[in-house]
């Protein structure tokens, strides 16, 4: 009777993924993402959290191009809903968590595959490919992981701000959207072409065309907007129309 002897474990193929070690170092994402698939709700609540800064950044952005201190003008329940008045804040998180995966790809690829890495490295374009970990101009000492999210990060950033500067841009320069809106006590609508900027619990904020000014106004005082589309008629001149009702010839 004959007894088996074990056989040397022989290399991967090379065409075979490579088995990923036990002792594979961890960064601080992968281990916050461990601990947010263990705890769902902790990456509900984080989310949300995060959204809300985000939108608060955004706001601070915008309205500081018509120089409107927001932060004043917001009450404790505009802090927990800054997040939620636009849908893009979400699709941004969305889009920092598929960025980081994508920057990863090359990583994952040299990992599964090691010979392969090797060979493309050899040469000079295939070490922009697949970079290993120790070069210092592709991960700066750091895990590719903590690498991906911080330049996602900084793209989301550059992203927002370009975001509310143009929105800020065309705003002032007219080419969006009007409003024209009638204050309590008055019998005709406030003269003039204004632009809504936004809403908070409290206020009103509208930027002045003619006037080149922001105007913030308490929600009780006004009694109502109608907002009406570029191409459509603006808001009518009353004090002229009451002129030329009058008499007085037209310049």
């Amino acid at each position: 009777m004959s007894i088996p002897t074990e056989q040397p474990a022989s290399d991967p193929p090379a065409d075979r993924p490579a088995p990923v070690p036990a002792g594979e170092d961890r960064s601080v994402v992968r281990g916050l993402w461990d601990v947010f698939r263990r705890e769902p709700m902790l990456l509900v609540t984080c989310s949300y959290v995060f959204v809300s800064i985000v939108g608060l950044i955004d706001s601070y952005w915008f309205y500081r191009r018509f120089e409107i201190p927001i932060l004043e003008y917001m009450q404790s329940s505009d802090y927990f809903v800054a997040g939620l008045r636009s849908p893009q804040y979400l699709t941004l998180l969305v889009a920092l968590i598929a960025m980081s995966a994508i920057a990863l790809l090359p990583d994952r690829w040299r990992q599964r595959y090691p010979q392969r890495a090797d060979r493309l490295q050899s040469r000079w374009w295939g070490r922009l490919l697949v970079p290993k970990r120790s070069d210092w101009w592709a991960y700066f000492g750091l895990h590719p992981e903590t690498v991906a999210t911080i330049l996602s990060l900084f793209l989301m950033v550059a992203l927002l701000f370009s975001h509310s500067n143009f929105r800020a841009t065309d705003i002032q320069r007219g080419r969006t959207g009007g409003v024209e809106f009638r204050l309590a006590g008055e019998p005709q609508p406030a003269p003039g072409a204004w632009r809504m900027l936004g809403t908070s619990s409290a206020f009103v904020f509208l930027w002045s065309i003619d006037e080149r000014r922001a105007e913030v106004v308490p929600i009780e005082a006004i009694v109502g907007i109608r907002p009406f589309r570029p191409g459509e008629p603006g808001p009518v001149d009353h004090d002229a129309a009451e002129s030329d009702a009058g008499g007085v010839p037209p310049r």
